[in-house]
């Protein structure tokens, strides 16, 4: 995929592990606990690492499994993370059901499980449209006021010292002294538009302390909308953090406005976010979008291939939505 392209399907970003590639203990752990046998298999086309995640459909019943092994030091710290959080959510909210999040071994070398009843839904986004974010916004302030009672401590830091970081808050202003500009990103920022970048960028920090306990990484591809009653479920809880309670609401808004959503009213209207300074949140979509814009310039992933399109594309619908909030020339 090359520098230029920016749409990304969220339902088709990732490139699992098969079922046939798992050891046998893992395979028998899992059918185990679906509790007859395996009749279908079916990746999850969603997310951005290759851990094996699949509903598995039985005779009776289905399961959503995800199996990482310790080799892979990335994914399996991620999904050993899930397991803890999840242990720390009250009962109740629209979070999938974890079943089982057993460590087994495979010849001496430990893989993590974790066994959720299947959600039976979709993801949001093809189209966007009011319905669909107003159930989202629904089980997101269910969610907000259910961590309440996580320890702030037992999060996995702040967003304040996460985005704190020199390589996102600098990038715009090496962007105004640079000759080039990212051809996605070409004729949407003026000099202007790079200069105020960089002032929000300086203030993020300050702008993302709070000690809310967050999603931190909410994107239609971690949102099930169930069938029936189009509940949305939020899934993938392995970057828990803090900071303030409209992070994750505004971190998602930038994909439905792209969908064709006025979401300057949900902003206004939200009690996530009708409180907040409305500086604070352009501080936070500001870094938001210097994040996506260095991780966008990363070398290609072959285990990820859509990774790197994922934040040129959210780079450039953040900055579009900012152009208009800010009234870039």
């Amino acid at each position: 995929m090359s520098m230029t392209d920016v749409f990304v399907d969220y339902t088709s970003t990732s490139r699992r592990m098969t079922w046939e590639s798992l050891p046998a203990v893992v395979q028998t752990r899992f059918t185990d606990f679906l509790g007859s046998s395996l009749q279908r298999v079916q990746l999850a086309g969603g997310g951005f690492t290759p851990g094996f995640a699949a509903v598995l459909t039985g005779t009776n019943r289905s399961i959503f499994v995800k199996a990482a092994c310790a080799t892979d030091t990335f994914i399996y710290p991620a999904y050993v993370r899930e397991v803890e959080v999840l242990a720390l959510m009250p009962h109740g909210l629209p979070v999938p059901q974890l079943l089982d999040g057993a460590v087994i071994e495979d010849q001496d070398v430990p893989w993590q499980l974790l066994c959720f009843e299947a959600v039976h839904g979709r993801m949001p986004g093809s189209p966007w449209n009011r319905s669909d974010l107003r159930s989202i916004h629904e089980s997101l302030i269910s969610v907000q006021a259910g961590l309440r009672s996580v320890p702030a401590h037992l999060t996995g830091g702040s967003m304040s010292a996460e985005f704190d970081n020199p390589d996102f808050r600098n990038i715009f202003e090496e962007l105004a002294t640079s000759s080039e500009m990212p051809d996605y990103l070409s004729g949407l920022l003026s000099l202007e538009a790079l200069q105020d970048l960089q002032v929000l960028c300086h203030r993020a920090p300050e702008a993302l302390r709070g000690d809310a306990v967050l999603h931190n990484d909410l994107r239609a591809d971690n949102v099930i909308l169930r069938q029936g009653d189009n509940r949305a479920f939020i899934c993938d809880w392995n970057f828990l953090s803090t900071g303030p309670e409209w992070a994750d609401w505004v971190g998602l808004l930038p994909y439905a406005r792209h969908g064709g959503l006025d979401v300057e009213p949900w902003l206004q209207n939200s009690p996530l976010t009708a409180g907040a300074d409305p500086e604070d949140i352009d501080a936070w979509l500001g870094i938001l979008a210097a994040y996506m814009v260095v991780n966008g310039a990363r070398p290609y992933l072959d285990s990820s291939p859509y990774l790197r399109a994922h934040g040129r594309f959210t780079a450039k619908i953040i900055l579009e939505w900012l152009s208009s909030r800010r009234h870039w020339r």
